[in-house]
């Protein structure tokens, strides 16, 4: 019988038995959990660097998120998640520009017209 791993906690090696999560990711779970607290729901996992989002459907077969023993579940907290978060946008690559031409030495010798 597989029995269903509590992600708030869980160990690294505990982790690992879940589909989609290497020893690397796991660290990084448990290093997301103890730095912002306890998951209150699934969306929050995705705050997790580089965390399978298409992974999650099958986590949530395999796991659950309940508050450790001794928390009540008033106490466990407000959802803390916010879709800013996850929506990741991408750097804008350093290119070439005017800017960064205009300071060699042949352009600044030449006269101004």
């Amino acid at each position: 019988m597989i029995t269903s791993i509590n992600i708030n906690t869980s160990s690294v090696k505990e982790l690992t038995q879940l589909p989609g999560v290497a020893k690397n990711l796991a660290y990084r779970i448990v290093n997301h959990r103890n730095r912002h607290g306890y998951f209150t729901h699934w969306e929050e996992l995705l705050e997790v660097k580089e965390f399978p989002a298409a992974a999650l459907d099958k986590i949530k077969q395999r796991a659950n998120i309940l508050p450790p023993a001794g928390i009540l579940k008033e106490e466990f907290g407000p959802r803390r998640i916010k879709t800013r978060h996850l929506e990741r946008t991408a750097k804008k690559p350093k290119g070439y520009t005017k800017a960064i031409r205009a300071t060699r030495s042949q352009d600044r010798l030449k006269p101004s017209a």
